[in-house]
């Protein structure tokens, strides 16, 4: 059984949308379409805004995707003498 989780590759801004439509195997544009619509729809837009935290807060980012902003935090510094342009001087 596949987890939902929110996307690294797939987002806008934090990605839940892209993981739901990962997950359903539906287009990601077509979910963002359909969730803008409901939520503008008259009394709508603070119970999809609500919705959206509390999917948000549930579903976690995808552990097994490596790019984007969780690569930057598992990135090693580089030693200053390993770059060749400061062994030159």
């Amino acid at each position: 059984m596949t987890k939902i989780y929110r996307s690294q590759n797939d987002r806008i801004l934090t990605g839940l949308l892209g993981g739901i439509a990962e997950y359903l195997h539906i287009n990601s544009q077509l979910l963002r379409i359909a969730f803008v619509i409901l939520s503008i729809f008259p009394g709508h837009l603070i119970a999809g805004l609500l919705v959206y935290v509390i999917c948000l807060v549930i579903i976690p980012v995808n552990p097994n995707v490596y790019g984007g902003r969780q690569d930057a935090s598992k990135q090693t510094r580089r030693n200053l003498n390993d770059v060749d342009e400061f062994n030159d001087r």
